[in-house]
């Protein structure tokens, strides 16, 4: 084990590369264990690819990446695979399960012990009561989200990576999930979540890097980036937007 016990994420000069095109540059990251780090950057930038490394779905081509202090550059033990929870961008639920169905199989998969009782508690924790018997297919857009959100909790994750978690909702769903952000935060999870709502980002991150064509322009907390720019999610979508142009700060 790493001094990065009390981290949750550590990259060493990790790459990713697709067909002689590297998605990802040499990239040096430390995530602290606990709260909501942001992942902000213009389509194309390299954020889902990420992600997709961060969660074991793809391999990085060079480099290393530790989770809560483990070696997580290849293999991974199936502990350290419960111990994180994707919630893609995609919504790549079985559409002729039901929501109770959805919830057992995944739980099944990942080894969760007294399953009846941890499908119940979800369940109840996302007010799915009403829907437990419908398929997914007959679901709203926003209902799908929240079930694809409890699935990948059910084997209770303490690293949670949220791509485009809002992507296309309504305001009240939104809402929904920035509920359920902040009382994984309070619960004492690490929260890893891209987005391009420059609001959303204020309302809920502790920390915020701005990513572009595969490396970190600028990561800092909250706190400082409101000192250095102000503190209103105008001013940090003007940030995002110089950034992203590759203009200075």
């Amino acid at each position: 084990m790493r001094e990065a016990e009390h981290l949750a994420i550590e990259t060493i000069e990790l790459t990713k590369v697709y067909d002689c095109h590297t998605v990802i540059k040499p990239l040096n990251l430390k995530v602290p264990c606990g709260g909501v780090f942001g992942l902000l950057g213009p389509n194309g930038a390299g954020k889902t690819t990420l992600m997709k490394v961060m969660a074991g779905l793809g391999k990085p081509s060079s480099g290393k990446l530790f989770l809560f202090g483990e070696d997580a550059t290849g293999d991974r033990s199936p502990a350290l695979k419960r111990r994180v929870g994707l919630i893609p961008q995609e919504n790549n639920l079985d559409r002729e399960f039901t929501v109770e169905e959805t919830l057992k199989v995944y739980g099944m998969l990942f080894g969760v012990e007294n399953l009846a009782a941890r499908v119940e508690e979800t369940i109840l924790r996302f007010q799915l009561q009403d829907m437990r018997k419908k398929t997914v297919r007959s679901l709203s857009g926003g209902m799908m989200r929240r079930v694809l959100i409890a699935r990948s909790l059910m084997p209770d994750p303490e690293l949670i990576l949220l791509d485009e978690p809002t992507v296309g909702l309504d305001p009240d769903v939104r809402a929904v999930i920035w509920d359920i952000i902040d009382d994984l935060r309070t619960a004492g999870k690490t929260l890893i979540f891209t987005t391009h709502y420059m609001e959303e980002a204020e309302r809920l991150c502790d920390a915020i890097a701005i990513f572009r064509a595969g490396e970190i322009v600028l990561s800092d907390t909250k706190e400082n980036l409101q000192r250095r720019i102000g503190c209103d999610a105008q001013d940090l979508e003007n940030l995002f937007i110089r950034l992203a142009r590759g203009e200075g700060v």
